[in-house]
C-alpha cells in the first residue's frame, strides 16, 4: 500500500516532461535553397491559374534555374536518348541508323541484325558501317605508257591488224599482235637501237612467205609478205640518194617523210643530207625493202620505220 502513492508522484512527473527535449530545432538548421524546389508553383499560383496551366506543368523552367541546369544532347544523340527513353531500345537504334546513313541492302541487313543486340553496341555498328577509301588504281611508268600507245589511232600503212597465220598479199602490211610469243621464223638482219629485227619464216624456198618486224611501240609484230627482205640504214639511204645517181631515183612518200624526219632530228633541208647527226637517224630509224621475186626485181616495196611506227610505204623502181 505504501507503494501506489510513490508510484502516482512518478506518474506525473513524466507527464510534465518534454517530448521533444532532444529533437532540433528547425530555426537552428541550415537550409539549402534548392532553386529545382522553387521553379514548383506556390499555393496561391496554382489558385489562380491551375496546376497545369504552370511552367513546372509543361516541364518549362525559369531562367534562373535553366541557367544552372547541364546542356542537353542536342542532334542525332539527342534524338536517340529522348526516343529511348520511351521505345524499344533496337528499334530506336535501326531507325537512326537508316535515316542517318546512306547503305546499299546488304548494309541495312547487318544494321539490324547488330541493333537487335543492344543499344550498347550501336557505336560499334556505326564504326564497321564506315564505308572504307576506295583503292586507288596504281598506274606505274610503263602502264601509263602502254595505255597510250594502245588507245593512240594509227593511220600509217600498218593500220590494218590480222591474225597470227594469215598470208598478206604482196605490197602490204599488217599488225599482228596474235604473234606476241609465237614463233616468228629464222632471224635475218637486225637494225638500230631501238632493235628492229626482221624474221623469215621460211628461209629455205625462194618463193613469197611471210617476214615480220619487232621492234615496236606496242610490242605488236608487223608482217609483210615477200620472196626477200632486207633492212637499210639512213646512212646507206643517203650515200644513194644525194650521190651521183639520186638525182635520177623517183621521190616516193618514204621520201616524202624522210625528209620530215631528218629536217626534225638534223634540222637538214630536203635536197640536203642529215649530216653529222646521221647517227641519231641510224639508232631510231630503218628502211624495208621486200622483194616480190628471188631474183631479179625492177621494182620493189618500200616501208619507213622511224621510232617504232610504220610511217610511209610506196613501190619503187629501177
Amino acid at each position: 500500500m505504501r507503494l501506489i502513492p510513490v508510484a502516482g508522484l512518478l506518474l506525473c512527473l513524466a507527464a510534465c516532461s518534454d517530448p521533444l527535449a532532444g529533437v532540433g530545432r528547425l530555426g537552428d538548421v541550415d537550409v539549402v535553397n534548392d532553386p529545382v524546389a522553387a521553379a514548383l508553383p506556390d499555393a496561391e499560383e496554382v489558385a489562380r491559374e491551375g496546376f497545369f496551366g504552370t511552367p513546372a506543368a509543361t516541364g518549362e523552367l525559369p531562367a534562373a534555374v535553366a541557367a544552372t541546369q547541364p546542356e542537353r544532347p542536342k542532334g542525332f544523340l539527342r534524338g536517340l536518348i529522348n526516343r529511348a527513353a520511351n521505345a524499344d531500345p533496337a528499334d530506336v537504334i535501326a531507325a537512326d541508323v537508316a535515316q542517318n546513313l546512306s547503305v546499299g541492302d546488304g548494309d541495312s541487313e547487318a544494321v539490324v541484325e547488330g541493333a537487335e543486340e543492344g543499344a550498347a553496341e550501336a557505336p560499334v555498328l556505326l564504326a564497321a558501317l564506315a564505308p572504307e577509301p576506295a583503292e586507288k588504281p596504281r598506274r606505274g611508268l610503263f602502264g601509263t605508257l602502254s595505255k597510250s600507245d594502245a588507245a593512240k589511232p594509227r593511220t600509217g600503212p600498218d593500220a590494218r591488224d590480222v591474225a597470227f597465220g594469215t598470208v598478206l598479199p604482196f605490197g602490204e602490211i599488217a599488225r599482228v599482235c596474235d604473234a606476241k610469243g609465237k614463233s616468228l621464223g629464222k632471224k635475218i638482219d637486225t637494225l638500230g637501237r631501238r632493235g628492229f629485227t626482221l624474221y623469215d619464216t621460211n628461209a629455205n624456198i625462194r618463193d613469197k612467205r611471210t617476214f615480220y618486224i619487232t621492234g615496236f611501240g606496242d610490242n605488236c609484230p608487223r608482217q609483210f609478205t615477200a620472196a626477200n627482205a632486207l633492212f637499210g640504214a639512213p646512212s646507206f639511204y643517203e650515200t644513194i640518194r644525194f650521190g651521183p645517181t639520186g638525182k635520177h631515183l623517183p621521190h616516193a612518200d618514204t621520201d616524202k617523210a624522210y625528209d620530215n624526219v631528218k629536217s626534225k632530228v638534223c634540222r637538214a633541208g630536203k635536197k640536203k643530207p642529215c649530216g653529222n647527226q646521221i647517227g641519231k637517224l641510224d639508232q631510231s630509224t630503218a628502211f624495208v625493202s621486200a622483194y616480190e621475186f628471188g631474183e631479179i626485181n625492177s621494182k620493189w616495196k618500200e616501208f619507213l620505220i622511224h621510232d617504232g611506227e610504220v610511217l610511209a610505204g610506196a613501190v619503187k623502181s629501177y
